[in-house]
């Protein structure tokens, strides 16, 4: 069985729908909550903590307005067992009106959008478009309970800072990190230097609620802090 990291980048930590869950989570996988910290800043730390853990065979990825369920990981979890994806993500809506509508956005296009901001778009999948296979390959996935395998961490040079892959010191190279991680996968060479694009996939029956505009940031306004199994330790600490 898989060993998995959930790693939570948590600004907000007020969205009491998805903090609820967190202690059960606990049953399938460690759960580790990054507290009041940048985005850059808690992914970063969560990566070293990660590296530092042999022990972890995935590093997951769920944002902090995700309603991730129990059976939502048990899936994930089962899924990797089966077949050791690089990369493997679930589904979730967009905005919050797109939750269970047939029209919906999800969180996955087959094209990735542009590096440049001035001129992206994402050309989203929408909830009737999805294929008849449970799991299948995409170009982008939105950081959904995105697992990464332990090697994609690993490699020299990952990181999840923008300006390794958007050159360029202007606005319009900025990027989510989750786009920047998919250009990443997608422009990855082998050791010798030759294209080795590292795949992406999801799987459709891990659905969640995306609750897009609930809480509030408190970053600055309370000590960042990190929470591992519902302990608590200051920043830096582990």
């Amino acid at each position: 069985m898989p060993r998995l990291l959930l790693f939570r980048g948590s600004p907000r930590s007020n969205i009491e729908e998805v903090e609820r869950w967190n202690k059960e989570l606990e049953k399938y996988c460690d759960v580790m909550c990054v507290r009041y910290a940048s985005e850059f800043e808690a992914y970063e730390y969560a990566r070293g903590y990660f590296l530092n853990h042999k022990e972890y065979d995935y590093f997951v990825i769920a944002t902090d307005d995700i309603v991730v369920t129990p059976k939502d990981v048990k899936q994930l979890r089962d899924d990797l067992e089966a077949v050791d994806y690089p990369v493997l993500s679930g589904l979730m809506n967009v905005d919050e009106e797109d939750y269970k509508d047939q029209w919906g956005n999800l969180n996955i296009t087959y094209e990735l959008a542009t590096k440049d901001r001035r001129i992206r778009f994402y050309n989203w999948v929408k909830f009737n478009e999805l294929p008849v296979e449970d799991i299948f390959q995409v170009m982008f996935a939105g950081f959904g309970l995105t697992a990464i395998r332990r090697d994609v961490i690993e490699e020299p040079g990952f990181n999840f800072a923008s300006d390794g892959i958007f050159r360029g010191t202007g606005v319009e190279h900025g990027a989510s990190l989750d786009l920047v991680f998919c250009w990443w996968c997608m422009e990855h060479k082998d050791e010798n230097g030759n294209p080795n694009r590292i795949p992406i996939f999801v799987d459709q029956r891990i659905n969640m609620h995306h609750l897009r505009t609930h809480g509030f940031s408190q970053v600055g306004e309370k000590n960042k802090m990190v929470e591992i199994n519902g302990k608590e330790y200051p920043f830096g600490y582990v």
